[in-house]
């Protein structure tokens, strides 16, 4: 291992300028502790280049939660607490934010290795070697994009992509498109594809759904009361946690997603994927259970608001979300094979992502690859993560939370100095 000596010492190290490693930076400049950001893109990196063009906020503008920056402030690019930031507004944003902290901020420098001799930890970046005792690790919520092995199978031809890397119709070949997975970003690409005038098939997975509005409130507003957003790993099982992001705002933002209106207009439906081989891509039986699986989480929730509605004797229009009589088993008939050489039908995976943290020389992450912490603290004194999905609560990767777990971490941080 070679000596510290050699390296310039920096007292607290961020890794990662996303919204995570700026509130971080924020808290620690309010304290006055001395602190580097390294970032291996640009301030915002993921948000401008891993969203697709007409890509919207799911939570509205109410919801941002940013000190000093959120809706309420004088910063904020809108006075509409019910409207959604787009792409352009969100990267804008996280760069002001960038600027209004005054941090300093290393933008281009990719941190390849963190290993630890008996001091302190050495980070190797793609210009430096740094150490330092304080490492925040606020990479990115989610991980790596992750599409499944059997896409290997599929003719090398064939166009593929991640839903991370999908930006508008006109940079796909001429042809259909399938997409993969009907979450959020699944769901909302197929809506962008098919406005473009593409034909498209979407791959139907089992993912809620959410109704935009109900009963004269967003339904992110209703979550936020009904103390959704505060639930923290002790109070939702893992499986749960993990399990497909329910689809809740249209594409272009503000309005409900509904896969059979979309199917109305022309979107075709069929069964999660089970195999690929050549030019097929293989389906499962399982459409109508998907697509009742989605309107029966609707219901459900909205059960749950009228519950607390009448518990909490509030006054809210009358509404009610009955069962969709389009979803009956002899209509919803998934096909079971598609030849994706015919009509050059390229595919979008939107099948998430996945932890990756190989590049950190030490035993941080568990049998699932997720990192081994309680809320953002390790087993590693001065090693903390942040902005992580489910890192301590609902809304810990979420503009409406992520500066509360920022805070925390800050004054721990405070507390070792």
């Amino acid at each position: 291992m070679e000596n510290n000596k050699k390296h310039p010492y920096i007292n607290v190290v961020v890794i990662g300028a996303g919204i995570a490693g700026l509130c971080t930076s924020y808290y620690l400049k309010k304290k006055k502790i001395d602190h580097i950001v390294i970032e291996r893109g640009e301030i915002a990196n993921t948000w401008n280049n891993e969203r697709w063009d007409n890509f919207y906020l799911v939570n509205p503008n109410w919801a941002m939660k940013i000190p000093e920056f959120g809706f309420y402030s004088d910063h904020f690019p809108s006075k509409n607490p019910d409207g959604f930031l787009n792409k352009s507004e969100v990267v804008s944003y996280i760069k002001d934010f960038g600027n209004f902290i005054g941090s300093k901020i290393y933008v281009n420098e990719n941190v390849e290795n963190i290993s630890k001799d008996e001091n302190n930890y050495i980070i190797t970046t793609s210009k430096r070697k740094i150490s330092s005792k304080n490492i925040v690790i606020a990479s990115g919520a989610f991980g790596n994009a992750h599409i499944p092995e059997m896409h290997k199978m599929l003719d090398r031809n064939s166009f593929q992509i991640h839903s991370s890397k999908y930006k508008n119709s006109n940079e796909l070949p001429d042809g259909d498109v399938i997409v993969v997975g009907s979450g959020q970003s699944g769901a909302q690409i197929a809506e962008d594809l098919l406005d473009s005038g593409k034909r498209v098939w979407l791959a139907v997975s089992k993912c809620g759904r959410r109704p935009r509005r109900y009963r004269g409130k967003d339904s992110s507003w209703w979550n936020y009361k009904m103390g959704s957003f505060d639930k923290t790993v002790k109070d939702v099982p893992f499986e749960e946690r993990w399990s497909c992001s329910s689809h809740t705002s249209g594409s272009r933002g503000g309005h409900d997603i509904n896969l059979l209106n979309l199917y109305e207009k022309g979107l075709s439906l069929c069964g999660s994927i089970k195999d690929c081989k050549d030019n097929f891509v293989y389906m499962n039986n399982d459409l109508y259970k998907n697509i009742k699986f989605s309107d029966e989480y609707a219901l459900n929730w909205a059960k749950n608001v009228d519950k607390y509605i009448k518990n909490k004797k509030l006054v809210a229009p009358k509404e009610e979300i009955l069962a969709d009589p389009r979803i009956k088993k002899t209509s919803l008939q998934s096909i079971t094979k598609l030849d994706i050489s015919k009509n050059k039908t390229s595919i979008i995976w939107a099948t998430g992502f996945r932890y990756n943290f190989d590049w950190i020389d030490l035993d941080i992450t568990d049998q699932n690859n997720h990192p081994i912490q309680n809320r953002g603290i390790t087993k590693y004194a001065g090693l903390y993560f942040m902005g992580l999905q489910w890192m301590y609560s609902s809304k810990s990767a979420q503009f409406i939370g992520v500066s509360e777990d920022a805070k925390y971490i800050v004054e721990e941080i405070e507390k070792k100095l």
